[in-house]
């Protein structure tokens, strides 16, 4: 090869090696050093929020929570209540007594918030056929089938809560809606630490598929922003 090709073939392999190296370097991310830099320093700094739990508790006493003065029923076929037994048809009874005894503690445990309630079927204790919930008065959620359809009917039941402000006519449902016992505006707004007393009328349906007993009855209070 002459000697001035060597030279440009040198002088070119060069060049490309120093452009492979520049490459490399930029994919690299490479960057040097600010001149005369440091060691650097932090701090760790803390922060407490407030809680934003949402929580109530409801308490009742052992000795009140089960129906009592019951009253109702068909003495001639044997189906009348009697003290704590519910009768048939449409016996009722309860826990507390309107204007009187309310004997369900509701407290808002947690932050400011809307207080809904809901009922649920009633469960027999051999888990066999329930008793679901039905509304009196206009435009009910479920619509009692029994006398002027203000009763409930076969394997229906109704539940109202009360409290110092009044009582709840239509009665509980299956979905959770403001609680308007829970304060005297009727807004069902509480504030933490907030509490409300209340008690519960049960009306029992005209007849029972199911032959049990014993029933359970679940109410239940939640705290709604």
């Amino acid at each position: 090869m002459p000697a001035v090709s060597r030279a440009w073939w040198s002088a070119f392999s060069l060049l490309a090696v120093g452009l492979v190296g520049l490459i490399g370097l930029a994919g690299c991310g490479y960057d040097s050093p600010p001149a005369g830099a440091g060691r650097s320093g932090s701090v760790n700094l803390s922060l407490t929020t407030v809680p934003t739990v949402r929580s109530v508790t409801v308490t009742v006493p052992t000795a009140l929570a089960k129906f009592g003065a019951c009253s109702g029923g068909k003495a001639l076929a044997n189906t009348k209540s009697t003290g704590a037994k519910l009768g048939f048809p449409n016996g009722r009874c309860w826990i507390g007594s309107p204007g009187a005894a309310y004997p369900i503690t509701i407290k808002n445990t947690g932050i400011a918030s809307y207080i809904d309630i809901n009922g649920a079927s009633a469960v027999p204790s051999d888990d066999m056929t329930g008793w679901s919930l039905c509304n009196a008065g206009d435009n009910p959620a479920v619509t009692c089938t029994g006398r002027n359809n203000n009763l409930p009917g076969t394997d229906q039941y109704l539940l109202q809560n009360f409290g110092p402000y009044g009582e709840n006519d239509s009665g509980l449902t299956d979905d959770p809606l403001c609680d308007h016992e829970f304060d005297q505006n009727g807004r069902c707004w509480a504030m933490q630490g907030a509490a409300q007393t209340e008690g519960i009328e049960l009306t029992g349906p005209y007849q029972s598929s199911d032959n049990s007993t014993e029933w359970t009855v679940t109410i239940t209070w939640t705290p709604v922003p």
